[in-house]
């Protein structure tokens, strides 16, 4: 029995998740709160019922198991719950056929929000801890052979009490490795902001690296809440990109400080080869967190991160 008000009803799915709001959306699909009695989830409907959807959310389900039967799932990836490739969603008696997934309700939602809300961005200190957070959550899922491939704020989640970093949406997500060895990546996917030079040429590509360019992207717009190399199409050459890439690579930090945004060296020196145009250029997470910008995390004891933790924590709380 359902005992929440409903304060949106938009729908069943297959006579058991009773949908209330949506909560996010992507290319092919919408997000929406789900519930069965008092438990919460989040239910991903694809708005296609067609074969090419049917492929892509098998294939979002195959990598959601894979990422399931891993030892540290619970603690880096929203969990995957149930899923149907043909199921139904009965809205007020109208039903239609439709492919979805089910997963667990991230409590604190997705990063995107608090950048949003936090109008100067992330000082280095607190920047540190959550990149720490999420450069861990990344190496879990490297770790077990899978490469996302569309890291950006909207897909990290943050759950709990504790603010728990969590990776989710494995749409784009693809093998590290096959039968012959490691696989190179292929398509243009990801977030046009995001995605590493090598994936916007079309080339193949190494997937761990084009995650680590992207994460690059990502802890810069934590710190100072815009894009470094904004794009409006991924067809277009990044503005600022090739002037950074360039012997003359200053001159950007140089235009950023003529704007009043300032950055510590160590960081200047670590995203510098986070985004660096030859993959292999880039360095591996370990060594990421090994880089004196992180140092000043990584060298901390349990309690002494504790603390720091419990700092970024309040920061957070501010934006909520």
């Amino acid at each position: 029995m359902f005992s929440k008000v409903c304060l949106e009803y938009c729908g069943i799915l297959d006579s058991q998740y009773i949908l209330e709001s949506q909560i996010g959306s992507g290319g092919f699909s919408k997000v929406y709160k789900a519930y069965i009695e008092d438990n919460i989830f989040a239910a991903k409907i694809f708005e296609q019922y067609n074969e090419e959807v049917r492929k892509k959310v098998e294939k979002e389900i195959k990598f959601n198991q894979k990422i399931l039967e891993s030892k540290t799932h619970s603690h880096f990836f929203i969990n995957y719950i149930s899923s149907s490739l043909n199921g139904t969603l009965d809205i007020d008696g109208n039903k239609e056929q439709k492919c979805y997934i089910v997963f667990e309700l991230a409590s604190k939602g997705d990063l995107l929000q608090y950048i949003d809300k936090n109008k100067t961005g992330l000082s280095e200190k607190h920047c540190k801890v959550i990149s720490f957070k999420i450069l861990k959550a990344l190496q879990a899922l490297h770790e077990i052979g899978i490469c996302h491939r569309d890291i950006k704020a909207e897909n990290i989640f943050l759950d709990g009490e504790r603010f728990d970093v969590k990776i989710g949406d494995f749409g784009l997500s693809n093998f590290i490795y096959g039968q012959n060895g490691k696989i190179l990546q292929k398509g243009i996917v990801g977030s046009c902001e995001y995605i590493a030079p090598e994936v916007i040429n079309g080339k193949e590509y190494d997937g761990e690296k084009a995650d680590i360019f992207s994460t690059g992207i990502l802890i810069f717009t934590l710190l100072k809440r815009f894009f470094p190399f904004p794009t409006d199409d991924i067809t277009k050459k990044r503005k600022y990109y090739p002037v950074f890439i360039s012997k003359k690579g200053d001159r950007y930090w140089n235009i950023l400080k003529d704007l009043g945004v300032e950055f510590s060296p160590e960081f200047k020196n670590l995203f510098k080869k986070m985004v660096a145009y030859k993959p292999s250029d880039r360095p591996t997470i370990e060594q990421i967190l090994d880089h004196d910008w992180m140092k000043e995390v990584t060298n901390l004891n349990k309690e002494e991160f504790k603390k720091n933790e419990d700092d970024l924590i309040k920061e957070l709380k501010k934006w909520e």
